[in-house]
Formats: structure tokens, sequence, C-alpha cells
């Protein structure tokens, strides 16, 4: 087997190893996951809160 070929073959055994050890990927993707949980916690609470001060000012408004 010609050196270039050997050191080709021992590179595709070892990547999967190195790579199943390789945890920093899904670091990222929970960090990802946790801002999407408080982006849409934000634009939840928002609404909510748009909405109750919408009333309270139409109710103000309509007390004049």
């Amino acid at each position: 087997m010609r050196p270039r070929m050997a050191m080709m073959t021992g590179l595709m055994r070892t990547a999967p190893m190195i790579l199943g050890l390789d945890r920093s990927g899904a670091t990222s993707i929970e960090y990802a996951l946790i801002a999407t949980f408080i982006s849409i916690m934000v634009v939840g609470w928002a609404s909510f809160v748009g909405q109750s001060i919408s009333g309270f000012f139409m109710s103000i408004a309509n007390g004049f």
C-alpha cells in the first residue's frame, strides 16, 4: 500500500472517533435553543403587556 493511501485510510478511521468525542457542537446547539426559548418568551410577554396597557389607556380615554 502506498504511504499516502495508508495515511488517508488511517485518517478515515480516526475521523469519526474524533468527531464523536467533540462536544462543542452540542454546546452551540444548546445555546441556540436557550436563545430561541428566551426570544419566544419575550415576544409573548410583550404582546400580553401591550394589550394590557392598550386596554388601560382605552379605559382612561373613554372616561373623558
